[in-house]
């Protein structure tokens, strides 16, 4: 019995089986040992880790999605420190996804070392869209009442047409293009490169879309506006024994232009006073027209008018 346990203990076999349990229990000690070093693994939660989309169509864009989700993470401590909502990655495939409402399930990216525990929401509605463009004239929109009293009296820009590109519901919501631009300390011509708007039936800018070019060049040439009425003779007193048969004037009516609030009162322009002494029967005169202040008129040849006067015969 001796010799036989002798002989046991002296094999190979034997020597390789001791040296086998030797080696496992060594390698339990030094992982013990190294888990009392690393420390005990825990978990942590990260809220508001930003949502992003994978393997979006080029012809498609999102228009409701969920913003934000929750992130609950494994792994030993050492891993934690200074690790920030920033660094993680939320995201949903959307490969192969068409027009229409979905619901996709969230993924997530654990950084080296760490595990993914569970993703709050585990998935969300996603709602998709043709991306689409029309092309839409552009418009202006003058801002202010100019102090001077002008008016926009020729205007040219360009382009004269954009493109308005956006999910479809955005586009087809747009209405037209438009620029803003003040005039109210303008004095007579105004070049500027101004920003392009998308707006609504009711002037509400659209938000959501955009405008190709984004800029448009302007050039305005402001001016007084313009009104024609009638001239109307004015006599210094004159001798009894005249009396006026009839009178002509040539133009009987003038263009004038000056400031609106002018304008809109002034029904007629005046000759300066006609003396009649020494005036003959069917004489024509020159005769210059009284213009207010702030008026003028829109040609200058007429800042006088021909009066021709035939007197009563006794």
């Amino acid at each position: 019995m001796q010799k036989k346990r002798n002989k046991l203990i002296e094999s190979p076999t034997f020597t390789k089986i001791l040296s086998f349990f030797l080696a496992l229990i060594l390698w339990f000690f030094v992982a013990g040992d190294r888990q009392e070093t690393l420390g005990t693994e825990m978990r942590r939660t990260f809220e508001e880790i930003p949502l992003a989309c994978r393997n979006l169509g080029n012809d498609l864009v999102v228009v409701e999605m969920a913003d934000s989700v929750k992130v609950t993470l494994q792994g030993l401590q050492p891993s934690f420190d200074g690790l920030t909502p920033a660094d993680l990655e939320a995201y949903v495939n959307l490969n192969g996804k068409k027009e229409g409402r979905h619901e996709v399930r969230i993924e997530a990216t654990a950084p080296p070392g760490m595990s993914i525990v569970r993703i709050e929401p585990a998935s969300t509605i996603v709602v998709l869209e043709d991306l689409i463009a029309l092309q839409m004239p552009i418009e202006p929109k003058f801002l202010g009442k100019n102090r001077s009293g002008m008016i926009v009296a020729e205007m040219y820009f360009e382009p004269e047409q954009v493109f308005v590109q956006g999910p479809r519901y955005k586009v087809e919501l747009t209405e037209r293009v438009i620029f803003y631009l003040d005039i109210e300390a303008a004095k007579s011509f105004i070049r500027e490169s101004v920003a392009l708007y998308p707006v609504d039936s009711i002037g509400r800018i659209v938000s959501g879309v955009t405008v190709s070019p984004e800029f448009a060049d302007v050039e305005v040439s402001l001016a007084y506006p313009r009104k024609e009425v009638p001239v109307e003779a004015v006599f210094k007193d004159y001798a009894s024994g005249l009396e006026v048969e009839t009178i002509s004037i040539e133009p009987p009516v003038v263009a004038i232009q000056g400031p609106q609030n002018l304008l809109t009162d002034l029904q007629v322009i005046l000759t300066e006073e006609l003396d009649l002494d020494g005036w003959e029967s069917g004489t024509a005169k020159e005769i210059p027209l009284a213009f207010p202040e702030g008026i003028r008129p829109v040609n200058d040849d007429h800042k006088t008018v021909l009066v021709r006067i035939f007197f009563a015969e006794d």
